[in-house]
């Protein structure tokens, strides 16, 4: 049933490469030689290809199909269950992928076909191995194992080619059937896959080996200890008169172990590391005696172990007092230390938790591996005592003891990590909430102090308004006030002489009556503006309501008084106007209204107000008998057409009369919208 699905899926990738006219690419060579354009096309991919290389805790697989090798990224749902081996025939199909070195495959489909041969693996110098053009390429390379040790699902051995480290990555998924750390020190030719360090840029920044297992290594010279393998202090590995490549022992106490890769001891002379591969059964406080190869490491040379074997239990070493503030000392590298210190920052990952700490003045890192935890949860700001392997850190290009410009801390238990006093309640980021709600709280009072002050201000402003609102009615009631009792009641006494003389002369022809006749209705027209004046200046519902207020209460009691129904509509948003444009338009409506009701036996008389964005506009319609407006002039004694033009002229307005014969009147006005200064609630 699986064969099947993937003859079918093939089939499916055949059609669809067929209906798109792409032809799949399937020599490595070629898909290497792609420039950057065309790594970033999907282009299709059909290899017949032989697996050099498979890691499967990782995925990463090497084919080669007799022109290049090339990687292929095996995701974890195409992981097989049984491994790919080294020269197992893989029929690929899938798309290119742009890589973050050279080009890669990934595979749509991989159907194993039997088995070939395996390619010929070029034999290179540390020149042509470092070449950057030989990734993915099967080498063979001669070198000097340096060291091993075990680290995410592989084995790693150290190589010496010409002088130049690489490390090599064995799969290691099973039990070994070979010891790796016997070959420390021997002469081997490895047979591999050229692997690439690479940077974020597709630079190479490192080379190591992908090697299938054991088998590929090849002793070329084993290197015999030449009589009986010496006993030394561990201050005296590698001086000036210490023979190349020689093999010796080392006693001490254990003071540290890493399953996997070695252990820290304390021997006569100071402490140092033994690297190892080697399955042990040592715990802290054991008497061990490792024997091996002395390799230079930075501040002090470590070990690497062909035999390690425990001599008995001794007693508990314990730690030195460290000063990170004093002059450092190779007997501090690889000791066994404790010292007091402030908790700084607490970091986990994947490896385990990173606390970051200063002790007299110095910061340094204390890394606290999986699967250990501290007894209680660690929180910044804590005083901590600590316990644990001292390793020197340095940036110099003088690499000695003295030079060192830090160091790392390695507990090696959770009883290693003890708290001396809690973190404060006080702390650095209680106080950096504080400050910052203290810095809104600040703004929120800024904020509120400019928004009263102009609060205030609008009051004040209002307020003011308000004043001189009141003192300029006061003002008109007065003028109002004095000019109905003087100019009024004068006009009074002119118009009594005139109707005096009138009655006098009416009962002859006299060229005089005509003219004293016109005098008489001249003053009857001063006496009603005078009145309307005074009005005028006594609008306290204009000043207080605004204009349709006033229409409203000022010229419904005369409608009604002859009879007539009042109706004001209003469209829009009312606001208050400019005193003086209120004021004449007011004062034209009161004309249109009073005419209507005197002159044109109206039954309903109607006030329109249109508020819009730029204009006003005035409508006063009546249903009355109408007029000729031809016919209408002062000249025959009709007044107030002529002031009721006047006065739309005074605000910059037009006025249009729409009126005929028993037809009814309409006297319409357009005036710019101009807005009182004050707000209309004042």
């Amino acid at each position: 049933m699986q064969a099947m699905t993937r003859v079918f899926a093939l089939f499916g990738l055949f059609w669809l490469t067929a209906v798109l006219g792409q032809e799949p690419l399937g020599s490595i060579r070629t898909i290497r030689d792609l420039d950057a354009k065309r790594r970033e096309e999907s282009l299709q991919v059909r290899l017949d290809s032989v697996v050099t290389y498979y890691h499967p805790g990782w995925g990463v697989l090497f084919v080669h199909d007799g022109t290049d090798g090339i990687c292929v990224g095996v995701s974890e749902d195409k992981r097989p269950q049984t491994p790919f081996q080294p020269g197992m025939r893989l029929l690929v199909e899938g798309r290119v992928g742009p890589g973050e070195f050279l080009p890669v495959v990934l595979p749509g489909m991989m159907q194993v076909a039997g088995h070939h041969e395996l390619p010929a693996f070029q034999t290179v110098n540390a020149e042509q191995l470092f070449s950057p053009s030989m990734d993915a390429r099967p080498v063979e390379v001669e070198a000097i194992v340096k060291g091993t040790w075990f680290g995410e699902d592989s084995l790693v051995v150290e190589l010496e080619v010409e002088g130049k480290l690489i490390r090599t990555i064995l799969p290691q998924t099973e039990p070994l059937r070979q010891l790796p750390w016997q070959l420390v020190e021997q002469q081997v030719r490895v047979r591999g896959v050229a692997g690439t360090h690479f940077n974020d840029q597709r630079q190479m920044s490192g080379r190591l080996l992908f090697v299938q297992s054991l088998e590929s290594f090849t002793l070329v010279e084993e290197l015999k200890p030449l009589g009986p393998v010496p006993l030394v202090r561990v201050d005296e590995l590698l001086r000036v008169d210490s023979p190349l490549r020689q093999r010796v022992r080392v006693r001490g106490v254990t003071t540290h172990v890493e399953e996997g890769r070695g252990l820290y001891l304390r021997g006569e002379g100071g402490s140092m590391f033994v690297q190892t591969a080697q399955s042990m059964t040592v715990q802290i406080g054991d008497e061990v005696e490792a024997e091996g190869y002395p390799i230079v490491t930075p501040f002090r040379p470590s070990l690497s172990a062909v035999n390690v074997k425990k001599n008995g239990s001794a007693v508990m070493p314990q730690p030195a007092e460290f000063h990170p503030a004093q002059t450092r000392h190779s007997r501090e590298q690889c000791e066994l230390v404790s010292l007091t210190a402030d908790l700084l920052e607490v970091n986990r990952d994947r490896t385990g938790m990173h606390l970051v700490c200063r002790a007299e003045g110095q910061t340094f890192e204390a890394m606290l591996g999986l699967p250990l935890r501290p007894d209680e949860e660690l929180m910044p700001g804590m005083k901590l005592r600590l316990t644990g392997i001292c390793e020197f850190i340095t940036d110099r290009p003088l690499v000695i003891p003295r030079n060192a410009t830090g160091f790392r801390l390695i507990p090696r238990r959770a009883e290693d990590i003890h708290v001396l006093a809690r973190a404060p309640w006080w702390t650095e980021k209680r106080a950096r909430w504080l400050l910052g709600a203290l810095l809104l709280l600040a703004a929120a009072v800024g904020v509120w102090a400019v928004t009263l002050q102009f609060m205030v201000n609008k009051q004040k402003n209002v307020i003011r308004q308000q004043a001189q609102q009141q003192a300029t009615m006061e003002e008109r009631q007065r003028i109002a006030q004095d000019l109905h009792d003087t100019l009024e009641q004068e006009l009074v006494g002119v118009n009594m002489l005139l109707d005096d003389t009138a009655r006098r002369l009416s009962g002859g022809e006299s060229p005089a009556l005509q003219p004293l006749d016109l005098a008489r209705r001249l003053l009857r027209r001063a006496r009603e503006d005078s009145r309307s004046t005074i009005r005028e200046l006594r609008s306290v519902a204009l000043e207080k309501r605004g204009l349709p207020a006033a229409i409203e209460e000022l010229l419904r009691p005369l409608a009604t008084a002859a009879g007539a129904a009042f109706v004001v509509a209003v469209n829009g948003t009312p606001v208050r106007l400019a005193g003086t444009l209120e004021t004449n338009l007011l004062r034209l409506t009161q004309e249109a209204v009073a005419n209507a009701a005197k002159h044109s036996g109206a039954k309903k008389i109607e006030v329109t107000l249109d508020y819009d964005e730029e204009s006003i506009r005035l409508s006063i319609r009546d249903d009355g008998s109408g007029f000729e407006p031809t016919a209408m002039t002062a000249l025959t004694g009709h007044f107030g057409l002529s002031g009721m033009r006047e006065r739309a002229e005074k605000v910059a307005g037009r006025l249009r009369i729409h009126t005929s014969p028993g037809k009814g009147t309409e006297i319409e006005v357009y005036v710019p919208r101009l807005e009182f200064p004050t707000p209309v609630e004042a």
